[in-house]
């Protein structure tokens, strides 16, 4: 048996494995821009409604333009959008880099910048997802799906760990996201040496069109409508975390609210052995419940977040926050990609990253909610929505578990009940 079964049984694809390590480079790049973000607003400004404020700019991208990126990934060759969507961030995170080196960044071109950087991603990610299916067999294609996830926790891992050695011990913030920057002198080579595969060869209907027909189709299947509507609601829980920190750090904890590494790298590590676990599970193992479990674990993670009288408590806190939100969405996305068909795959992606959206446009909320009511309980409020969450999501599959979903793909019977 080869090394790559099981687990990483995607990886033996030559194809794939270097989309695979492309991603988890670009990720990393992208993950570092984000989680210093709301830091740098903060400290512009030592609100936390502007922390969630200078996010906001992906996620208006990412919700209006996400279905449309979908739509086109379903009907175009996948690489020149992956390239595209690779080529404008890394734009964004140099000239970031530079304004803030030069002391001329402000709040509005932060939002300005996650605005460019989510249209950027409203093209590549269900461009990239879409992808998956084309470069490996189908039999393997539900591992892919859970080895993308695999490789955003490992971005999750190192984009915290190089935060933490990188700002203030060998560069400054605006030279770390020059660093970032150069790392796409890497993905970009290899995404440009993959190969171009088949556009749809349908006769493609207008914009509006297939948009209906997607919702329609993702509406229309119970399974997919519950782990959609599931997903957004855990993504605008789980990432209210990133929004909030900055303020648990300088209001209730003494510390700078850049001192956000250690904890963000305590998640992530969480996630990343959560879903090694995970990923070999996914096909055969009662998937339905493991995401349930894991929605009640991160509800949990807030919880003691919201409690946690020191900074050593809050990076503990973060172990049972990374499992759970990172074991829920490679559990989600593997169900939902699986029991969609391929010629919905873009859009499908492209309605779940509207959870993304969804999230950066609530970021300023969260935020104006921890400036009137406090850090503490407005951390404690997204755990108990967290556990609302997964409590819908549990009574939703309650009432389908026992019938087919039309909308599932054969031969994958632990992935379609999780029984």
């Amino acid at each position: 048996m080869s090394l790559l079964s099981g687990t990483f049984s995607a990886l033996e694809h030559r194809n794939y494995r270097m989309l695979w390590s492309g991603s988890m480079l670009a990720t990393t790049a992208f993950m570092m821009s984000f989680l210093l973000i709301p830091s740098v607003a903060f400290e512009i400004s030592g609100s936390n409604a502007a922390a969630g404020l200078a996010q906001m700019g992906s996620g208006i991208a990412m919700f209006t333009i996400s279905p449309i990126g979908g739509v086109i990934a379903d009907r175009m060759q996948k690489k020149p959008l992956v390239l595209a969507g690779q080529i404008v961030p890394a734009l964004v995170i140099i000239t970031t880099g530079i304004l803030i080196i030069a002391d001329l960044i402000t709040v509005p071109m932060l939002t300005a910048a996650t605005l460019v950087m989510g249209l950027g991603f409203a093209f590549m990610g269900p461009a990239r997802q879409a992808w998956v299916a084309e470069l490996v067999p189908k039999d393997v294609f539900p591992n892919a799906v859970a080895l993308q996830q695999i490789a955003q926790n490992i971005s999750q891992v190192a984009a915290p760990l190089l935060i933490a050695v990188l700002v203030g011990n060998v560069l400054d913030i605006g030279a770390t996201y020059l660093f970032m920057g150069s790392l796409f002198i890497i993905v970009l080579p290899i995404t440009i040496a993959l190969p171009n595969t088949p556009s749809s060869a349908r006769t493609p209907r207008p914009i509006r069109s297939e948009l209906v027909a997607g919702l329609r189709y993702v509406w229309g299947d119970s399974r997919l409508r519950t782990l959609w509507l599931g997903f957004v609601g855990i993504v605008v829980c789980g990432f209210a975390f990133q929004t909030l920190l900055p303020g648990l750090l300088s209001e209730e904890l003494d510390r700078s609210p850049t001192d956000i590494g250690v904890i963000f790298l305590t998640l992530a590590l969480a996630g990343l052995v959560v879903n090694l676990l995970l990923a070999g599970l996914v096909r055969t193992g009662p998937a339905w419940g493991l995401l349930l479990a894991t929605g009640l674990i991160m509800a949990f993670g807030f919880v003691l977040v919201a409690f946690a009288p020191n900074y050593w408590l809050v990076i503990a806190a973060g172990v049972p926050l990374g499992i759970g939100r990172s074991g829920f969405m490679l559990v989600n996305n593997t169900l939902l990609m699986s029991n969609a068909d391929p010629a919905f795959h873009g859009r499908v992606m492209s309605l779940s990253m509207m959870g993304f959206g969804s999230q950066a446009l609530l970021a300023p909320v969260w935020g104006l909610v921890a400036d009137q009511l406090g850090v503490r309980t407005t951390l404690f409020i997204v755990g108990i929505a967290t556990a609302g969450v997964t409590a819908a999501v549990g009574v939703a599959w309650a009432g389908f578990r026992v019938r087919p979903s039309p909308a599932a793909e054969p031969g994958l019977p632990g992935l379609m009940t999780g029984d």
